[in-house]
């Protein structure tokens, strides 16, 4: 018998959360200075193409 696609979603979500439950799951490293400066960054240059987008300076 073929399982279902939900069947297969909550078996995959347990296992998953089994594996990062045990004691010894390489957590991924906390955001820092240089994080935050970088999406910042990114966010500032975003906001100034649309800013020139919409003033029509960029077609």
């Amino acid at each position: 018998m073929e399982k279902t696609i939900e069947e297969l979603i909550y078996e995959e979500t347990d296992q998953r959360l089994k594996e990062m439950a045990a004691p010894d799951y390489p957590w991924p490293k906390k955001a820092d200075r240089t994080d935050y400066i970088a999406i910042a960054t990114g966010i500032g240059i975003s906001l100034l193409l649309i800013i020139l987008c919409m003033t029509g300076v960029i077609n």
